[in-house]
């Protein structure tokens, strides 16, 4: 390689290393409930943002886009939908020219859960810190290695985002003051006090074929599972899998989340319904995605929903029976569990990352824009990583088989 070869070659490679800057501005029509906010890319070069879960994706009825805090600084939560995808396309990246806007409008009536709550008086409105996605994209394409197979009829393959090479692309914005006049109700129910101690279920009138019924109940059980190994890796100071996924600091943060999972499994958490039927009709219009959940909100109840491909993936293999080397497969307990990790009603708090992977979660540990703790594939791939290797606890007594060095293959 000659020199000019080799300096083009470093040039390119600190592009895809280096963080890109959007700026962002939030403002008010009305001074009161309405919100709009408008993204602009102020560099020389095309930046292509990720789309999924955030202000621009364009399949999403609500987005955890905006982050309203009340008077005393504390988060409110807001009724969202997530999507989870198998693979990247094309059509997934919003690209924004050098000088170019993106915007988009909220109503902070129709968005505000509160349950019994009542947000009046000051609020803020932010936005998040950045996104993921590629800082010179004039001509880039998804590698095929981050798209998912999808024949019609088969179990997805699981695309490797890792692959994909996205990078932080930082977001910078002031935070917008509102007074609210008039106090902005919640729900009109009262919380989940009526429905307490429902927990999980399946609707009784949806998934009436037996595979479907099956295959969902099924996919619950193995995610149950999932969620006491997430407990256990928690719990254990010393366990190598759980360094790999979360910094010893956020323990105490991860132990909180998979214990309100054991409860929702347990029938004693807020009432989640898991479905079938695609309402949304999200899963034939993106052949990549898997399933969608929605928090309660005036759309109706807190619900999960797979996609018919994902409730034909397999149930996930007994703890070391083929230990894994390269790669440990794709399950529908995987997608349930991720998808209830962002019910926000569910975990308690708001995780809205869009990281897959185990090689990808495990660099996401050293983000500083991204927190690994807002990632819900980074508390599945630990799950899955804690259950496989037979550190999950019961119904599992045999033998253990710790991956070898400590290092975890690519999880689908």
């Amino acid at each position: 390689m000659d020199f000019i070869s080799l300096l083009s070659f470093v040039l390119l490679l600190l592009l895809r290393v280096t963080s890109a800057q959007l700026t962002a501005t939030i403002t008010s029509p009305d001074g009161k409930y309405l919100v709009d906010v408008t993204v602009s890319n102020p560099t020389a070069h095309t930046i292509a943002i990720l789309n999924w879960n955030n202000l621009f994706d364009p399949i999403r009825r609500l987005s955890p886009a905006i982050i309203v805090r009340d008077a005393r600084g504390f988060r409110v939560p807001m009724p969202t939908t997530y999507v989870m995808r198998a693979g990247m396309r094309e059509s997934d990246f919003c690209r924004l020219a050098p000088g170019a806007n993106f915007s988009r409008g909220y109503d902070l009536r129709a968005r505000v859960r509160g349950g019994p709550d009542v947000l009046r008086g000051n609020i803020t409105v932010g936005l998040p810190d950045g996104f993921k996605g590629i800082a010179s994209a004039d001509r880039w394409m998804a590698p095929v290695a981050a798209i998912a197979t999808r024949v019609k009829g088969n179990s997805p393959t699981f695309g490797d985002y890792e692959a994909a090479g996205l990078q932080d692309i930082t977001l910078r914005s002031r935070r917008l003051h509102l007074h609210l006049g008039n106090a902005v109700l919640g729900d009109n129910r009262t919380g989940f006090q009526d429905d307490a101690g429902d927990g999980i279920h399946v609707d009784p009138r949806d998934c009436l074929p037996s595979d479907e019924r099956i295959n969902m109940h099924n996919a619950l059980e193995g995610a149950s599972t999932y969620a006491n190994a997430l407990a256990l890796a928690a719990d254990d100071p010393s366990n190598r899998l759980f360094a790999n996924y979360f910094h010893p600091s956020g323990r105490e943060t991860v132990r909180k989340v998979a214990a309100a999972l054991q409860t929702a499994f347990k029938e004693q958490g807020p009432r989640v319904t898991a479905y079938c039927t695609d309402d949304a009709n999200l899963c034939d219009t993106n052949p990549h995605v898997l399933g969608h959940s929605a928090t309660e909100s005036r759309l109706g109840d807190t619900q999960v929903m797979l996609c018919p491909d994902a409730l034909k993936l397999p149930e996930a293999p007994s703890p070391c029976s083929s230990h894994p080397r390269r790669e440990i497969g794709a399950t529908a307990s995987r997608v349930i569990l991720h998808l209830l990790l962002t019910l926000n009603t569910v975990v308690g708090g708001t995780l809205t990352g869009n990281v897959y992977g185990s090689g990808a979660c495990q660099l996401l540990k050293n983000s500083h824009i991204f927190p690994t703790l807002r990632n819900p594939d980074s508390y599945a791939q630990l799950a899955i990583a804690q259950y496989t290797y037979g550190f999950g606890g019961p119904p599992y007594s045999g033998p253990r088989c710790p991956p070898k060095l400590g290092i975890v293959p690519r999880i689908q």
